[in-house]
């Protein structure tokens, strides 16, 4: 297919003169290039892609591959909100209360197929201080997977514990008592007995960080 013979295929059931004023051109003109007598300027083949977002440029320039671009099936963006909750949260009120201070952007597919996240399940926190170095720094941002609370090794989880929220790593033993770990050395791990375990809520698992550089 010549150049001409695309932009007839593109315009479709549309008239030339219909077609024309959408491109901002005479009609003559647009029957010019269709009869491939004269190339249209580049700002018309801006327009056109303008106007049909899913036409491919490739194959409009070329006549190589699809008329249209080939996209994923479900191709969509999630807009997550980032909580403050650095002076603390205590169950519900990590996603449902606490102030949102601004939202990131994360495609869809990315969150489904990589890091196995129902874009209702999670939420973003920023992490405060550096008991998490190196790992963690002060004003690293994480997402928190909210359906998982079960503990196992050598996971991050955010945890609430007598009103205040902690990012920790943490173990269970088989007393009863748990364990919460930071990964700054300078910090020394804490144990929880039963009985103060029991006050000791799992809010989710971190899966994800971005880290300031």
């Amino acid at each position: 297919m010549s150049l001409g013979e695309r932009l007839r295929e593109v315009r479709g059931t549309l008239t030339q003169v219909e077609m024309a004023e959408k491109l901002g051109a005479h009609k003559n003109t647009l029957a010019a290039w269709e009869r491939d007598e004269r190339l249209p300027d580049a700002g018309a083949l801006i327009k056109l892609l303008e106007i049909y977002p899913k036409l491919n440029p490739n194959w409009l320039l070329t006549g190589r591959g699809t008329l249209e671009v080939n996209q994923p099936a479900d191709v969509g963006y999630v807009m997550t909100p980032r909580y403050d909750v650095s002076s603390g949260a205590v169950g519900e009120a990590l996603t449902v209360n606490e102030q949102v201070v601004d939202y990131v952007t994360f495609r869809k597919d990315w969150l489904q197929g990589t890091l196995g996240l129902n874009p209702k399940d999670f939420t973003l926190i920023e992490v405060k201080g550096d008991s998490m170095r190196p790992t963690l720094s002060d004003g690293d941002i994480v997402a928190v997977d909210l359906q998982t609370t079960r503990v196992e090794d050598n996971a991050i989880y955010v945890l609430q514990f007598d009103g205040t929220l902690l990012v920790k790593r943490i173990q269970r033993k088989l007393d009863g008592s748990v364990v919460v770990r930071s990964d700054n050395p300078l910090y020394e791990p804490e144990t929880l007995k039963s009985s103060q375990a029991e006050d000791l809520q799992v809010i989710g698992r971190v899966v994800w960080m971005g880290v300031k550089v």
